[in-house]
């Protein structure tokens, strides 16, 4: 695959990331390599991603029980919503006295 971000000005950024984060970087690609593995890990997941939204748009309308307002931020929160209803659900269930 073509890499879209091979002719790019670089740019300078801070970055803050976790200890535990950087000591898991360093054991894979050294001190001197961090900057490299983490540009080839956000370009990996920018080019992920654009392939998903692209695949997305490629089935919509093709699925009949697609909906516009289900996005991702709307399957997220329903999601939360289901798991918080079973949460409550199991924790009534075990407040209950053994019969």
């Amino acid at each position: 695959m073509k890499n879209q971000w091979a002719n790019i000005v670089p740019m300078r950024m801070h970055l803050v990331l976790d200890e535990n984060v950087v000591r898991e970087i360093d054991s894979i690609a050294g001190k001197r390599g961090r900057s490299k593995f983490i540009r080839e890990a956000v370009e990996a997941r920018l080019d992920e991603d654009k392939r998903r939204l692209e695949a997305l748009e490629r089935i919509r309308g093709s699925m009949p029980d697609f909906a516009p307002y289900m996005t991702p931020d709307w399957i997220r929160e329903e999601s939360r919503r289901e798991s918080e209803a079973y949460d409550r659900k199991v924790e009534s269930q075990r407040q209950r006295p053994l019969e």
